[in-house]
């Protein structure tokens, strides 16, 4: 532990431009307008306070996120930095590597409905060098939690170099203007809360450091530890409020749906459609999870490109 936080610290010193954001659980605070870019404010293991969750309602958090002042001035970092503006890349365990999530959206046959104006999203991340949508990310892969995408013990030597970790192999590989997160499934299992916040902020200084902004998410039920799961969402909501950056409220968006979107007989994974893809937005696919992470992930991009258009990409 000591390693990652002497990594990450190096990290925010020899950053030239980086994001000012508020140290772990630091009190809302009106935002300024132009937010200052300065060295960034690294977490600290054992800085966790529990109490920091009082107030945190999930239920009242919106599904897709605005994108605040703050989250624009990392993209705009990012893109005088040079970072690809038609990048972006997948950060998480087996319900991000999944072939139902991001992956149809490459391919032919997508139901749209009432989404068609969805379609220039695609269009938009079309003109990468490599297509983020069918891209299968080194810093995704079923078994990760968010200490292990920060460790290079699981980088995979055949595509990253000597000291690399899972994260950033993949933000070298694709140098991207976004990074869509989201822990939370297998960390109930083996983190405790102290040791799952410091990491998932960890996480998040170092993707803010690249100059790539972190799109986080809350992660889906996990039936056998409930109690947890809303736990650990709150602590992914209140990261995302600390440091200002966007939030997916997946998990609400999946209350609804028959088993909160789960397959109940495979809990680390979401359900899709009985026929065809999760790439369908009609309203019988959308009472499937992966069809609705598709969509709301579809919904959060074409507001970051709104973003980056503003900003004169």
């Amino acid at each position: 532990m000591k390693k990652h936080a002497l990594v990450l610290a190096a990290l925010a010193a020899m950053l030239g431009l980086a994001l000012m954001v508020p140290g772990p659980h630091a009190p809302a605070r009106a935002q300024d307008p132009t937010p200052t870019l300065a060295p960034l404010a690294t977490p600290e293991m054992g800085s966790f306070d529990p109490a920091s969750l009082e107030g945190v309602d999930l239920s009242e958090l919106p599904i897709v996120p605005e994108l605040s002042d703050t989250a624009r001035a990392i993209l705009l970092d990012g893109l005088a930095r040079g970072r690809d503006p038609h990048a972006f890349v997948k950060v998480g365990d087996c319900m991000t590597e999944d072939p139902a999530f991001l992956y149809p959206l490459a391919e032919e046959g997508i139901m749209w409905g009432e989404y068609v104006a969805l379609q220039a999203v695609l269009e938009h991340y079309a003109q990468a060098a490599e297509n983020p949508f069918e891209r299968k990310s080194q810093a995704a892969a079923g078994g990760f939690n968010a200490a292990s995408v920060i460790d290079s013990l699981w980088a995979n030597p055949e595509f990253c170099q000597a000291g690399e970790t899972p994260l950033s192999c993949e933000l070298r590989l694709m140098n991207p203007a976004v990074a869509l997160i989201m822990f939370g499934t297998n960390d109930v299992y083996y983190l405790d809360e102290a040791q799952f916040d410091y990491f998932l902020r960890s996480v998040l200084v170092e993707t803010i450091a690249n100059g790539t902004l972190p799109v986080l998410s809350t992660f889906p039920l996990r039936p056998e530890f409930p109690e947890k799961t809303g736990v650990f969402n709150r602590i992914v909501a209140r990261a995302a409020e600390d440091y200002d950056i966007p939030l997916i409220n997946l998990w609400r968006a999946l209350e609804p749906l028959p088993h909160q979107g789960v397959d109940p007989d495979d809990t680390t994974h979401l359900t899709s459609p009985d026929e065809g893809t999760a790439a369908q937005f009609t309203d019988e696919a959308l009472q499937t999870g992966f069809a609705v992470r598709n969509l709301v992930t579809l919904q959060t991009l074409e507001r970051v490109i709104e973003a980056l258009d503003a900003g004169g990409e």
